[in-house]
């Protein structure tokens, strides 16, 4: 079994063990996604992720010096918000991949683009700043790397390797 299965496998368990904690009262969110999107977008840019979970700014590094903050939501079915927060007040990071998950933790969409060209689409006519992902489909992953298939909704375009 190649690991990438048994990830897959590993996965379908968590989302099961989470409905049950939904179940039984103990969860209320999928605040659990944050660590999940940046595996997704480690394996996605050949980043890497060290050190702490909670290093400030950003949480890939490509190549010792390009810095990715990885923004990722789960949505259910009946969630439809379509933005992304926006804490930053300066520069922190180089580039930003926003991705939505179903609740079953399969990818429905993404984005990439830099931290220049999110500052451009950021919403401040708002209580507080967001970033609307329908105005940023001009920076939407059109195709995600075949080893992702198990990940990803069927409707996603894998790149042929």
């Amino acid at each position: 079994m190649s690991k990438y299965v048994e990830i897959r496998e590993a996965i379908n368990r968590l989302v099961e063990a989470k409905q049950d904690l939904k179940n039984l009262g103990v969860l209320r969110s999928e605040r659990t996604i944050g660590e999940y999107g940046e595996w997704f977008a480690e394996k996605l840019t050949g980043a890497e992720r060290k050190g702490s979970t909670s290093r400030k700014g950003f949480d890939l590094i490509l190549n010792n010096t390009w810095k990715i903050q990885v923004k990722a939501h789960a949505k259910g079915d009946g969630n439809n918000a379509r933005w992304t927060d926006w804490p930053y007040k300066e520069k922190v990071f180089d580039e930003l991949i926003i991705l939505v998950f179903n609740n079953k933790l399969l990818l429905k969409e993404g984005y990439r683009m830099t931290y220049e060209q999110a500052v451009s689409k950021i919403r401040t006519d708002l209580k507080s700043a967001e970033l609307k992902w329908d105005d940023c489909l001009e920076f939407k992953i059109k195709e995600y790397p075949k080893d992702l298939k198990t990940f990803v909704i069927p409707e996603i375009k894998l790149k042929a390797n």
